[in-house]
């Protein structure tokens, strides 16, 4: 991967992964071990949270497409090395809030839910979680 292109964005956008993939079998405990060390980068890069947390889902039976999205996410970091958070010290601080939903974009109709909370500059707070039920209304 120390050769590779740099890539826009780290999961291409309405991309879904399959739990019965068609394709080649992966060794699972190498796919383990990529998993795990972005695990560990999303505590300095929370923007590759969601892909990240979307992989961990198949680490007992990988496949070639789940290895290249794995892939894919790296090109993504290689292209964004000099990035990272950075905080000011200013006297005006405001806290800031984002949030995103993927609205049962699961085959089982759990939605994924995201969070950002940025404290002046820089980002204080963040999450990805699939959701525990299936709603059936978004009231």
């Amino acid at each position: 991967m120390e050769h590779s292109k740099p890539v826009p964005t780290p999961i291409v956008e309405k991309f879904k992964l399959l739990r019965e993939d068609k394709g080649r079998a992966v060794n699972p405990t190498y796919y383990k071990s990529l998993i795990g060390s972005l695990r560990y980068l999303t505590t300095i890069r929370p923007y590759i949270v969601f892909g990240v947390s979307l992989l961990s889902r198949f680490m007992e039976e990988p496949y070639t497409n789940h290895l290249q999205t794995a892939k894919q996410i790296l090109r993504y970091n290689k292209g964004t090395l000099n990035d990272g958070i950075y905080y000011e010290n200013t006297n005006e601080v405001n806290l800031i809030g984002y949030t995103d939903n993927d609205w049962a974009g699961d085959k089982t109709r759990k939605s994924t839910s995201e969070f950002a909370f940025h404290l002046g500059s820089g980002a204080i707070s963040w999450s990805s979680k699939k959701q525990p039920l299936v709603t059936l209304s978004t009231t």
